[in-house]
């Protein structure tokens, strides 16, 4: 397996998790593994990156940040 291939699964399962309510932004570490995949593909981190932040905007609406 690539190492794009790995941060793209482990950013996918960041997603999951945050948006199922299993774990935090912090537990999930989707941060590291979007800064990595900008350095190899950057078109798949901005993909992502609009990914993680709608999680992330929905994230913050539950939870009342």
């Amino acid at each position: 397996m690539k190492m794009e291939d790995l941060l793209i699964k482990n950013i996918e399962n960041a997603i999951r998790g945050i948006r199922l309510g299993l774990k935090t932004p912090e537990e999930a570490n989707a941060g590291t593994n979007l800064n990595k995949l900008k350095k190899i593909n950057e078109g798949m981190y901005q993909d992502y990156l609009k990914k993680y932040m709608n999680v992330m905007t929905d994230y913050k609406k539950k939870n009342n940040l």
